[in-house]
């Protein structure tokens, strides 16, 4: 029996025939100027808008602990938006429109790897897409793993599976 909440499932049900859903990723743990993390991801979720053809579905902003980052890092707002890509999007195009997205928030990369940032947006899944480039791996390749991917997704769409894998987001959330 599916858990579907009946907000997504009328959103799947209006993305068209034909349309690739994406799966995004949004995180924050520092101020933008005069915004902290909330009003980041607000800012960026309608940035995103554009990229969909339906209004972002969005989890609850959820208040999650750092993983796998520097010493000190501060607590991170997360969050996971669906959005309904016209057939036209590819993956790679997405992604680079998320990183410009980035960038305009005021994301400043310096090569540290998972350090405290103003804006994080991961492409975590589109449609039923694997792929494995330099610059794009698909789905997100720790996505299954991660309570701050998990928590937020089994909320809009518990039932969803990754590609690639056999359980739902809940049963994985379950089993951290």
């Amino acid at each position: 029996m599916s858990t579907l909440p009946n907000t997504t499932s009328n959103w799947l049900s209006d993305c068209p025939v034909g349309a690739n859903i994406a799966l995004v990723g949004l995180g924050a743990n520092l101020p933008a100027g005069q915004s902290g993390p909330a009003e980041t991801l607000r800012q960026a979720v309608a940035e995103m808008r554009p990229l969909s053809l339906l209004n972002p579905l969005v989890s609850p902003f959820l208040v999650t602990e750092p993983e796998d980052c520097p010493p000190g890092s501060p607590v991170f707002m997360n969050a996971v938006a669906l959005l309904c890509c016209s057939i036209d999007i590819k993956p790679s195009g997405l992604l680079a429109s998320l990183l410009e997205i980035e960038s305009r928030l005021g994301r400043k990369r310096t090569g540290l790897r998972n350090e405290p940032r103003v804006l994080d947006l991961d492409l975590l899944a589109f449609a039923d897409e694997c792929c494995h480039s330099e610059f794009l791996t698909l789905p997100h390749p720790r996505a299954h793993q991660r309570r701050f991917v998990l928590e937020p997704l089994s909320v809009i769409w518990p039932d969803y599976q990754f590609p690639g894998q056999t359980q739902s987001v809940k049963t994985l959330l379950g089993s951290l």
